[in-house]
């Protein structure tokens, strides 16, 4: 996306330079580096992180710095209009807020009543499971039988999933926009002999979760935002992202999303 606008001469004869740093998903790894391209590299956006958690780590300073943010994340909070930092926050992915409901609503409509809870531990993972938690409670017709979490760095998911089959649900949410996490936590549910709906957020609708499910992937029922294979109104979009590092992680599609967002409005800055 810069390329294409820097080949073509830039933004009103200025080019565009891209600073890359990799947080590791670690929000203190984030926060260190949002200040010191802040104050270092005097970015003016930041686009990232991929996680709540990450980007809640230095919107504060974001902020502070008047260097607006474009995360893609689901995390609510992260565009909490109470929060003096949400002015600054430029949501790229579909809140919580609406994914979780739809998945939520797929389940009751399957006719599925026992619910097992299996999400992330951290600010996803967290305000996710309380949200279905609160779903289920004003539902009324499905009851909570297991909520279980586990931290993103976590290898073995036996002990979360065992729990989750001994509490014998006949669906499982899984609050997780990781499709590393989200595949092992599939292919061990398939291991310790639970064969129910896996009910799924949008932001593991992607080609990684078949290679990292494997066989235990066609267990997942998710909300997709975006196809590769028949890309519609973006079709232009995709054909540029397939020649600058593909199409297939939703993280990419929702990157080239904000690096226009920031080149629009840097076409329309009058200084």
């Amino acid at each position: 996306m810069f390329a294409r606008v820097n080949a073509q001469g830039g933004i009103r004869g200025r080019k565009v330079e891209l600073v890359v740093r990799d947080t590791k998903t670690n929000p203190t790894e984030a926060a260190r580096l949002a200040n010191q391209v802040i104050a270092d590299d005097k970015v003016i956006a930041i686009i990232g992180a991929t996680t709540g958690s990450e980007t809640l780590a230095f919107a504060d300073a974001a902020m502070r710095a008047q260097v607006p943010v474009f995360p893609m994340v689901g995390t609510p909070s992260v565009t909490d209009p109470e929060k003096p930092y949400s002015r600054w926050v430029y949501r790229m992915s579909v809140p919580l807020t609406t994914d979780l409901p739809a998945s939520f609503n797929r389940m009751v409509k399957d006719g599925k009543k026992r619910m097992a809870v299996f999400s992330e531990e951290d600010a996803y993972g967290q305000q996710g499971s309380a949200m279905a938690v609160e779903l289920a409670k004003k539902h009324g017709g499905v009851e909570v039988v297991e909520n279980i979490s586990a931290p993103k760095t976590a290898t073995d998911l036996t002990t979360q999933a065992t729990k989750i089959r001994n509490a014998k649900p006949d669906a499982v949410l899984l609050v997780t926009a990781s499709t590393g996490s989200g595949g092992a936590f599939l292919r061990k549910l398939q291991q310790v002999g639970l064969n129910v709906p896996v009910y799924g957020m949008a932001g593991i609708v992607q080609k990684q979760i078949i290679t990292s499910g494997g066989s235990a992937a066609d267990m997942l029922i998710a909300p997709a935002l975006v196809n590769p294979d028949e890309p519609g109104p973006l079709k232009d979009l995709f054909a540029l992202m397939r020649d600058n590092g593909g199409v297939d992680g939703f993280g990419a599609v929702l990157g080239a999303n904000a690096a226009a967002s920031v080149i629009e409005a840097l076409e329309e800055r009058r200084d």
